[in-house]
């Protein structure tokens, strides 16, 4: 059928391109990846190595790079999404080889008012479906990151309310003294949940936890992804991790996740999402989906792994 933006909702023009679009094998043929640098999940998604493409294009000059920095979007919701794919279409109509770069969407405007973050009318991510419920999991693994640094913060101010120094000892912990007043983190998930912003945990006995405040936020505001989305590769990851302040001491002294020895199995949760994600343009242009940090809140990019990748896969970057 003939699309027409006016007549036809977003996810009804993104359904009809799904039946034309290119496999991933078609896409990574299109960049001039090599067989071990495609993950695919499925036909029509998939994950890129970032490294091993890095390594193999090293001495390759990068291409040329465009950035959509900002944009009041019109009341018909187009924003910095839509303008970028529209670009790559553009490019990619006059032979260019083309590549955007856009960020993942959180399920919590999906499923609220705002929706998907895809583009809209004619310049649209597909496959759309996958794109706006959680793609190959990125967000979930930034969630288990985030929350089991919670984890070892709240079970290590249980430990020290419950137990002095000699026992902490016998389980090779130091008293870190930590001000639950000052606890700098919540707890995340990825929706809109007004009902968990302020909770009380640790209700029960002192097998429970420690009752105080807490709560939850929507979790592409964790500092998790603003650091997936500047980190250059897995040790620059891992030394950023490292650095996150959870909380206070009662002198004032920040205490971070090395304090709590956990980064390293924080950055274990993520060595999958530091991989982009493959899809592609309604028009059949190659995007690299990746990271997703709110722009009100944190630097509202995608990743610079992304980026560099792109900058050596094709002649023109869109981001």
């Amino acid at each position: 059928m003939a699309l027409d933006p006016t007549k036809h909702a977003d996810w009804e023009i993104a359904e009809e391109s799904e039946t034309r679009m290119k496999t991933v094998y078609q896409l990574a043929e299109q960049l001039g990846l090599q067989k071990e640098e495609l993950l695919p999940h499925g036909h029509y998604v998939a994950k890129v190595d970032f490294n091993k493409v890095l390594k193999r294009t090293e001495k390759k000059p990068d291409g040329k790079f465009i950035d959509v920095t900002a944009i009041t979007p019109t009341p018909l919701g187009e924003g910095k999404s839509t303008t970028t794919i529209g670009l790559v279409q553009g490019l990619g109509k006059r032979g260019k080889k083309v590549i955007g770069t856009i960020r993942q969407p959180s399920g919590g405007p999906t499923m609220n008012i705002k929706g998907s973050a895809a583009g809209g009318g004619l310049s649209q991510c597909i496959p759309l479906t996958p794109f706006s419920l959680g793609l190959t999991g990125d967000i979930n693994a930034i969630m288990n990151a985030h929350n089991l640094a919670m984890v070892a913060l709240t079970s290590r101010i249980q430990h020290e309310f419950n137990y002095d120094d000699e026992r902490l000892a016998k389980s090779n912990l130091k008293r870190l003294d930590i001000d639950t007043d000052r606890i700098e983190i919540k707890w995340i998930i990825d929706f809109c949940a007004q009902a968990l912003r302020k909770i009380i945990v640790g209700i029960g006995g002192r097998m429970d936890g420690f009752m105080m405040e807490s709560g939850f936020a929507i979790a592409v505001s964790s500092e998790i992804m603003a650091i997936l989305s500047v980190a250059k590769d897995l040790k620059d990851m891992r030394e950023r991790i490292g650095k996150m302040v959870v909380a206070y001491d009662k002198k004032g002294k920040p205490i971070t996740t090395t304090d709590l020895e956990v980064a390293g199995a924080m950055t274990a949760w993520m060595v999958e999402a530091i991989n982009p994600n493959l899809m592609q343009t309604i028009e059949g242009q190659p995007v690299f989906v990746h990271a997703g940090p709110f722009a009100n809140i944190a630097i509202g990019q995608s990743s610079i792994i992304a980026d560099r990748i792109a900058l050596k896969l094709g002649d023109y970057v869109v981001t």
